[in-house]
């Protein structure tokens, strides 16, 4: 679990605002390049190793799509009037000089009534189709029809075992840290920001790695249903692979009822 040592004595969470929308895009690529989800929906071979210097065709294409899916998640959520909070702290020139602050910490919240179900409009105004354009047809495939219908009814059915309104709740699209700020207490800063924002209605989101839903779990979110996606087809880092190492990569649905 993280802990406030090394935490930057400036840190502080505000809103992003549009023109920013490059410096968090490129903070949550950093942070998901490698993420098994987005490894199956890309079709991604291998993984990025150096995610400052990507060697291969492969690892530039994995980085490029990466980008241009947040890029588009940013943009959907200032299109449907959802929040983007960040962890920023002084540029690392002097503070006197009045630099550009440092995005260390993003999280994108959709209000109630918003999901990744997207009409049609603000699909194509956040440039979901390139991404789709750099995924190839089965990616897209894999997105909208593997994945988001079987979150959705997990959900469905979580929340009317629960007597709550799924459409009245808070969905936690993304939250993460630089790669090279982690573990200093910056999702804690943008947990208890956005919780104050959602209280006292339902939050939900997934994890797809047993170390973040744990730290879900440390935040109360409960796992509501534990998927497999891309049995046959992807290893358990969503990577392409064949035989006994084509188990997928687990999906964990949550969701935290009560602050």
């Amino acid at each position: 679990m993280s802990s406030d040592s090394g935490r930057h004595p400036k840190a502080r969470v505000r809103a992003a605002v549009p023109t920013e929308l490059e410096d968090v895009a490129c903070v949550l690529t950093r942070a998901f390049v490698n993420d098994p989800a987005m490894n199956w929906f890309g079709g991604v071979k291998e993984p990025v190793r150096d995610l400052d210097n990507p060697g291969t065709r492969s690892e530039q294409k994995t980085v490029r799509n990466q980008n241009w899916f947040q890029r588009a998640a940013v943009k959907a959520t200032f299109l449907i009037n959802g929040f983007i909070d960040v962890v920023v702290i002084p540029g690392s020139s002097s503070e006197s000089k009045g630099e550009k602050e440092e995005i260390v910490a993003v999280a994108i919240w959709f209000p109630p009534g918003e999901s990744l179900d997207l009409s049609p409009v603000t699909f194509v105004r956040a440039g979901l189709l390139r991404v789709i354009w750099g995924w190839g047809f089965s990616g897209g495939k894999r997105m909208l029809v593997d994945f988001s219908p079987a979150i959705e009814d997990s959900l469905a059915k979580s929340f009317k075992g629960r007597g709550l309104d799924r459409q009245d709740s808070w969905y936690l699209m993304e939250i993460v840290v630089d790669p090279v700020h982690q573990g200093k207490g910056y999702t804690t800063m943008l947990m208890d920001a956005g919780f104050q924002r959602t209280t006292p209605k339902p939050v939900h989101l997934e994890a797809t790695k047993a170390r973040t839903r744990d730290i879900y779990a440390h935040y109360g979110f409960e796992i509501d249903e534990e998927h497999q996606f891309g049995v046959g087809a992807v290893d358990m880092n969503g990577l392409k692979a064949r035989g006994d190492a084509a188990t997928g990569y687990p999906e964990w649905v949550m969701t935290k009822v009560r602050a």
